[in-house]
């Protein structure tokens, strides 16, 4: 079945969500994404977004390139919740 689940994700507007860092990943991001912000302009980073959305976009797109044969995966509506079971 090659129909999505969810709704399209060609929308550009954001959207906040709840997710869990590595307390030392995200002390080093808010640190980056401050200095850059007040010192460093010509970075374009001005807020931790401008910092994450970027990341997340390039594993993303090297985990479909990986395991999707360079194409996005399905969208879905809703995520389990919830740790996934061993296999």
């Amino acid at each position: 079945m090659d129909e999505p689940t969810g709704q399209s994700t060609q929308s550009r507007r954001r959207v906040q969500r709840t997710i869990n860092f590595d307390r030392s990943v995200l002390e080093r991001a808010r640190a980056a994404a401050t200095y850059l912000a007040s010192y460093e302009p010509q970075a374009g980073v001005r807020s931790l977004a401008d910092i994450v959305n970027p990341a997340v976009l390039a594993y993303v797109t090297e985990l479909e390139d990986l395991y999707n044969d360079g194409e996005p995966f399905r969208p879905v509506l809703r995520m389990p919740s919830g740790r996934p079971a061993n296999r």
